[in-house]
């Protein structure tokens, strides 16, 4: 009985340690994935109804939420198109879903914002979803397009989608996908159901280990290595390609064929068909094509590829569809020589790119003569609609740190009567002013701090503070563990949660009552 309890007092004791190791990469932002997204019979894949999740990464922070009908859009009970307005429906990818902006910055709600305050009586859906490819897209609407009574649909493709529109599954988990012909009829009409996530893909600790144990995460099969580069590279980047692999003419097939049902819905349903070519940051910005090349291409000579041939690729395709094409390079680029348009490390449109795109279309849709007299602008407007850049509200840290030290003020005086009153509220507003500093300053030194270099800076503080501790904690660490064998030898594994939390907790704050310096770190870290 003896030894049986000894065993469960190891195995609690590890638990504890596997559960704390959990719970700190999930803090750090290492946790898995949220998804918006389940299984689609059409489509391989759609989003939620009514679903929210986190967002983020060194260059942003978001929250994407769905509506009733599982898009990134206002409360929406029903499909059907209020009367008098004009609706624009757009299709696309994450770029139009919005996937590392909010809806404040977010072109397609940009868009919809400029008009309504010109007293348009115009309306935007936004049926954009993450991971789609141009198929996705098309077998979505020729399924739902007509429920939403669109007057125009807008369809924005990126680069990456000429690859994808040639696979029956996706790279993620090999997802099923729809499939065009080149006649425009689906040759994969009905995409089958991969699955729940494997358990692996569950706990931050397995996405960890499976990461170092297998780096590649990209089957071979979505691999290829182009004469010139040093190493494979992903297939979806060889439309970039001066010479064109022979396995992309399955995918310029799909492509044709799902523009093709595309323009034809739009004529069923009596919608004008309008295509937007997004373009990729090597595109816009000369200096960010160098970098790709070594990080993206296998160190590819700028001669053997070009960042403007999918586009360009693209816009061709939807011109000999009968399609009219939207080309935003021009205004990017302009843009982009005051301000990034794109994030550094993440692929897509940052707020300021967004802005640019949904100007670029306001003023070419204006241009190109389709828009009824109807919609046109009642008043004039700013250009620029995207809200302020939002900063810190002072009022609001003022007000948090006069109650927490009207709080604690009280507190430490109720429990040491005989403390000087006087100086109590000096020396915890002094703690806290520390504690404030430490937590704003890292704040600013983020966003600083170059994007790959800020998603560090957090882990190792917390190591940085935990060695420190250790160190401090000196022969009590010896303690400690000898204290941790005792009740694991006696069988007390009832009580090794228990231990575990107050042996934690106690060394903190035994640490930061024997050092004023280290304090306000552990107390900011709690």
């Amino acid at each position: 009985m003896r030894a049986l309890n000894v065993l469960l007092s190891i195995a609690v004791s590890l638990v504890m340690a596997a559960l704390a190791f959990e719970l700190g990469l999930r803090a750090i932002g290492k946790g898995p994935v949220e998804t918006l997204l389940q299984h689609d019979e059409r489509t391989g894949w759609s989003k939620r109804p009514s679903a929210s999740v986190e967002r983020s990464g060194p260059e942003f922070d978001v929250r994407i939420e769905t509506n009733q009908l599982g898009l990134v859009d206002d409360s929406m009970p029903t499909p059907t198109k209020p009367a008098g307005t004009f609706r624009v429906l757009v299709l696309g990818d994450s770029f139009t879903q919005g996937f590392t902006v909010s809806r404040d910055d977010l072109y397609v709600d940009l868009l919809e914002r400029r008009w309504r305050a010109e007293g348009r009586p115009m309306d935007v859906v936004n049926a954009g979803t993450e991971a789609w490819s141009t198929d996705q897209e098309v077998a979505w609407f020729l399924s739902q397009g007509e429920r939403f009574q669109p007057d125009f649909v807008l369809l924005a493709a990126y680069e990456n989608d000429l690859y994808w529109n040639g696979q029956a599954r996706y790279i993620t988990r090999g997802a099923a996908k729809p499939l065009f012909r080149a006649d425009g009829s689906l040759e994969i009409a009905h995409c089958a159901d991969v699955g729940p996530l494997p358990w692996t893909e569950r706990f931050a600790t397995t996405r960890l280990l499976n990461g170092l144990v297998s780096p590649q995460r990209v089957p071979d099969e979505h691999l290829f290595q182009p004469e010139g580069a040093s190493r494979s590279i992903l297939r979806e980047f060889a439309p970039l390609l001066n010479t064109k692999p022979a396995f992309l003419d399955r995918s310029i097939e799909g492509t044709s064929g799902a523009l093709i049902a595309f323009r034809r819905e739009c004529e069923r349903i009596g919608a004008q068909p309008l295509f937007l070519a997004i373009p990729s940051h090597a595109a816009v910005d000369p200096a960010h094509a160098e970098r790709f090349a070594d990080e993206a291409l296998g160190g590819l000579d700028q001669h053997l590829w070009a960042p403007d041939a999918p586009p360009e690729f693209l816009l061709r395709l939807a011109q000999a569809s009968g399609i009219r094409g939207f080309d935003p390079r021009a205004a990017l680029r302009a843009a982009q020589r005051e301000r990034a348009q794109y994030f550094d490390v993440d692929w897509h449109l940052n707020p300021a790119g967004n802005r640019t795109l949904a100007a670029f279309l306001h003023d070419e849709l204006d241009r190109s003569g389709l828009l009824p007299a109807a919609c046109a602008p009642q008043r004039d407007v700013p250009a620029d609609l995207a809200p302020a850049p939002r900063g810190l509200d002072w009022g609001f840290v003022g007000l948090l740190y006069g109650a927490l030290l009207a709080v604690l003020s009280t507190l430490y005086c109720l429990t040491y009567r005989d403390a000087p009153r006087s100086r109590v509220p000096l020396q915890v507003g002094g703690l806290l002013a520390l504690v404030f500093a430490i937590f704003l300053g890292a704040r600013a030194l983020l966003g600083v701090l170059p994007p790959a270099a800020a998603g560090w800076v957090l882990p190792a503080l917390v190591l940085a503070l935990l060695g420190v501790v250790a160190w401090k904690l000196g022969r009590r660490v010896g303690t400690i563990l000898e204290l941790l064998r005792c009740f694991a030898l006696r069988g007390h594994w009832y009580l090794m949660p228990l231990l575990v939390v107050l042996l934690t907790i106690g060394s903190l704050l035994v640490v930061a009552a024997s050092s004023p310096l280290i304090a306000p770190f552990i107390y900011t870290l709690f």
